[in-house]
């Protein structure tokens, strides 16, 4: 168990309990490790007897984390991380926004928006492609890429063409996917 010694991070789990056993949530406190006689002075006390009992190191109070699903929700922490990373990525590098639409589910004008705000700035138009042997060279690479998703695949074929633009790389793709 991890004691608990801030007073204020105290007080905020003494008021939480207050407000458990307002709400009549008392079995689930009795579990916890209090008795039946202090639910209820707890429940009768005033908010400045609340922050006195907060402040009283002899009183000790600890958390205990649950092993599984902390591992659960730091290995989900870092899957929202990586993909914030990988998206930003492809916004940094020139993706479409119908490419950001359809792999990360963003909008059109939230793409644009963080396509501002990291200065990865795209002229308008129609794209240019490179020479049919580069397309070629492009579309079998990719096609070479044994990638878990979409995402992944793109990314592994823009960092064996870095010197393209995402949206470029996919206009490719779909070039040749079309003809197929």
């Amino acid at each position: 168990m991890l004691p608990l010694l801030d007073a204020q991070v105290r007080l905020v789990l003494l008021n939480h309990v207050a407000v458990r056993l307002s709400e009549g949530d008392a079995a689930e406190l009795r579990s916890s490790g209090i008795e039946t006689d202090q639910l209820t002075r707890l429940r009768e006390l005033s908010p400045i007897d609340l922050n006195r009992l907060a402040g009283m190191r002899e009183l000790m109070i600890a958390v205990r984390f649950d092993s599984g699903t902390l591992k659960a929700g730091l290995r989900a922490v870092t899957l929202v991380n990586e993909a914030k990373a990988l998206e930003a990525y492809f916004i940094r590098n020139g993706a479409s926004w119908q490419m950001m639409s359809a792999l990360f589910k963003i909008r059109r004008k939230v793409t644009l928006k963080r396509r501002r705000d990291c200065g990865a700035w795209r002229p308008s138009g129609r794209i240019r492609l490179p020479n049919p042997v580069m397309r070629e060279r492009i579309f079998r690479a990719w096609l070479a890429i044994n990638a878990p998703s979409l995402r992944d695949q793109y990314f592994e074929l823009h960092h064996i063409f870095p010197n393209f633009s995402l949206a470029v790389l996919e206009a490719v793709v779909r070039e040749f996917e079309a003809e197929a």
